[in-house]
């Protein structure tokens, strides 16, 4: 058993140097071979775990945490990987990662790790995983990016008072000078079927760029919904002007033609 354990040292040690000469395949290799005669080693499951996934090798990944965490499972990192592997069962997988994390302080070294995952959950479409993660990294640091994300967060969620709240502190912050901002700040009056507000906003956007295509296209969208058919037709004529191959614009352009 002494010799066993002696091996298995060895072997990690090779193992490590070869990590630290970044020669990562022969790595895995020795972490191989420790499992081979340990197969609960965690430090093993762990490595050979994260280089499949950094080679895109994520079912073998999956396999080796999966076997990690029947072992330990008070991990965050583990299962967050897990989760941005797999999409069937990202929901589970983070929704543990966030128990275990909502139970340890935020330090300044996992602010990265937070933000790459809010933004990339934002992008999945997982809202409420998202909104976990920029809340640990807004309620540490109130940075303008992670303001700007949460109010997009509560926008999609649909709770548009909290979204407006954080655009308007923005808003301030900028100057009322962000196109960005104001038109995010238009869009949740919109949502709000505060369509003047949204025009407002989306007007002075108008002053900082006349020459933004979006700005003008929704404008004249909310004037279409309005039934205005001049100030719609202005405004897309505008927009197309900027780029006549704009094909939202064109599509508008004919829904506003058939108006009556």
């Amino acid at each position: 058993m002494s010799e066993n354990n002696n091996d298995i040292k060895s072997l990690s040690k090779l193992a490590e140097k070869c990590i630290k000469d970044k020669n990562f395949e022969e790595a895995k290799n020795y972490y191989k071979t420790i499992l081979e005669n340990e197969p609960e080693n965690l430090e093993a499951l762990y490595i050979v775990g994260f280089l499949c996934m950094k080679n895109n090798l994520y079912e073998d990944s999956l396999e080796y945490f999966n076997r990690f965490i029947n072992i330990k499972n008070d991990n965050p990192f583990v299962y967050e990987y897990m989760g941005i592997m797999d999409e069937t069962n990202r929901t589970e997988y983070f929704n543990k990662a966030i128990e275990i994390n909502d139970n340890i302080k935020t330090v300044r070294k996992d602010y990265s790790r937070y933000i790459y995952i809010a933004f990339k959950s934002y992008q999945w479409g997982e809202y409420d995983i998202s909104l976990n993660y920029t809340n640990y990294i807004y309620n540490a640091r109130q940075i303008n990016t992670i303001a700007n994300l949460l109010g997009c967060i509560y926008y999609k969620k649909g709770d548009y008072d909290k979204a407006l709240s954080l655009f308007h502190d923005l808003n301030f912050i900028y100057e009322k000078n962000n196109v960005y901002v104001l038109c995010n700040i238009a869009s949740c009056y919109r949502k709000k079927n505060s369509n003047n507000m949204a025009i407002r906003y989306l007007e002075k956007a108008k002053e900082i760029d006349d020459n933004n295509k979006l700005i003008y296209y929704n404008i004249a969208s909310i004037y279409g919904d309005l039934g205005d058919k001049k100030l719609a037709l202005e405004n897309i004529n505008k927009a197309l002007s900027i780029d006549n191959d704009y094909n939202d614009a064109i599509k508008l352009k004919e829904y506003i033609n058939n108006l009556d």
